[in-house]
């Protein structure tokens, strides 16, 4: 059965029927990299955007510039507003929905941030549902983003997709923000779509956050730090697995539906991944603790707590099950590719200081 499955998969991304994709949130940080596997595959991709006109030009430059660019674009765009209007693109075959504001930038935890977090999350969801249930056709599958967030914090339990997410009934923004949003792309049952609700861990990729912060601030300082005293889960995946599992949700014969952890099978914390950095980047391995209270200042208090200095443990049970093989089930290893894609093709300044600094420190080992 497993052996079935990989072939399942590998087909998909290479020889398999060519399908419609439409992708909300294509343009995002993990959008792109699936936008780029996919079309190399020899499907067809249009991304979702709120403004037509402005990301047809910018599919047009990286086109005339594939040097600057890591990933290739799509091959059209369509308008929210014209999916409200006239509904999913004729004969789409696959919906992926990634859209939502990044929850992790710097700056204040204010109202109307939250409201910004809910809303670019919620509201086109609830678009790409009724564009659904309105077609004609519907598609076959509907993949829908969702956050190990759905799980709460605090707890020794290692939380697959049976348990129940918050089994004390510590609910918090997060948790019922990711609740939500499940809830929101929830089908009627006379819709043959298939939906499967993707509950990421953290993404790693060199030029995503949090790693385009974490892999040149550990470089520069020379030594890796943990986010306080570094004893929290840290639920992860690498960039390479994160799209093979949503590739792997589209065929029909992996069997995934409902809600599937997307997160690496080891359990790790802050503290693997501060001694992960230094061994990467070639850093003296002796950690550094930080201030809690310096994360609550800048993040606000309620998404420090909830996101940097706490996290749930999740293990991805149901890609197991399906017989998903990992590309980087250890950490360690995630990081050390992470770096090896910056100095084998550094692109643009910051690649190439990094690249330079990583050389030098190269040198000096040997």
């Amino acid at each position: 059965y497993q052996r079935r499955v990989r072939e399942a998969v590998v087909s998909t991304q290479s020889t398999g029927a060519m399908k419609k994709v439409l992708i909300g949130g294509g343009s995002g940080q993990i959008g792109r990299y699936i936008v780029d596997r996919l079309v190399k595959a020899g499907h067809h991709v249009t991304i979702a955007t709120r403004s037509k006109a402005r990301q047809a030009i910018a599919i047009q430059f990286m086109e005339k510039n594939p040097e600057k660019f890591r990933t290739i674009p799509p091959q059209g765009c369509i308008s929210w507003k014209d999916i409200k209007k006239n509904g999913l693109p004729l004969g789409t075959d696959v919906v992926i929905n990634l859209t939502g504001h990044t929850i992790g930038a710097l700056g204040l935890w204010t109202r109307g941030l939250r409201d910004k977090i809910t809303s670019s999350r919620i509201g086109p969801t609830s678009d790409l549902v009724a564009a659904i249930k309105s077609s004609a056709e519907p598609p076959e599958c509907f993949i829908s983003a969702s956050a190990v967030g759905v799980y709460e914090n605090g707890n020794s339990k290692v939380f697959t997709e049976q348990d129940d997410p918050t089994p004390t009934g510590k609910s918090t923004y997060f948790t019922k923000l990711c609740k939500k949003w499940e809830e929101t792309s929830e089908l009627p049952s006379e819709i043959p779509t298939r939906l499967v609700n993707a509950r990421f861990g953290v993404v790693l990729g060199h030029d995503t956050e949090p790693m385009a912060l974490l892999l040149p601030g550990t470089m520069a300082a020379s030594i890796p730090i943990t986010i306080g005293n570094g004893t929290q889960p840290f639920p992860w995946i690498h960039m390479d697995d994160a799209v093979s599992a949503v590739i792997a949700m589209m065929d029909q014969e992996t069997g995934l539906s409902g809600p599937v952890n997307v997160v690496a099978p080891n359990v790790n914390t802050n503290t693997d991944l501060a001694h992960a950095l230094g061994k990467a980047c070639l850093c003296v391995d002796k950690p550094i603790p930080t201030l809690s209270g310096m994360y609550r200042l800048l993040y606000g208090t309620e998404r420090a707590d909830n996101i940097l200095l706490d996290s749930p443990r999740v293990a991805p049970g149901r890609l197991v099950e399906s017989g998903f093989e990992f590309a980087h089930p250890e950490l360690e290893g995630a990081i050390k590719a992470l770096v090896q894609e910056i100095v084998s093709n550094p692109i643009g300044g910051a690649d190439q200081w990094f690249t330079r600094a990583y050389q030098k420190k190269e040198k000096s080992c040997k």
